[in-house]
């Protein structure tokens, strides 16, 4: 995996733990496990799918290209998905404050998987037209 990409991830989700730890603290939310799990969960699918993009990006195939990263963003939707089912289904308060917090985290790790991908291609994108000029 690109360390880059790494220490990026990394970085925003300590941000975004920051952000979290001061919303908890300001509103004292009675189950604050679930905000911290989510947290968690966005960073190891992050890191999942990161790496499943970064092969998509360094394959030879426009189809396995494709493929690879539309296939990374149908998983992440639906592990995404299967997260706030469980929460819908286990926690008795259903609060709205974490929904709209969960949504608010899949808005940033989907942003942040988007402009990874974009910064990762146009580099390789200027060097095939390179290539093709000379």
């Amino acid at each position: 995996m690109n360390k880059i990409f790494l220490i990026k991830l990394i970085k925003l989700t300590v941000f975004l733990a920051l952000s979290n730890f001061v919303f908890l603290y300001l509103t004292e939310q009675k189950e604050q496990g679930w905000f911290w799990g989510a947290l968690g969960f966005y960073l190891v699918v992050g890191l999942v799918i990161g790496l499943r993009t970064q092969k998509a990006v360094t394959s030879d195939s426009n189809s396995q290209f494709f493929t690879g990263v539309m296939g990374s963003i149908g998983i992440r939707m639906l592990l995404c998905l299967f997260f706030i089912s469980i929460y819908l289904i286990v926690s008795d308060l259903k609060s709205k404050e974490f929904v709209v917090y969960y949504l608010i985290l899949y808005l940033f790790y989907t942003i942040f998987e988007i402009s990874q991908l974009v910064s990762k291609l146009r580099p390789e994108k200027s060097s095939i037209l390179d290539d093709t000029t000379s």
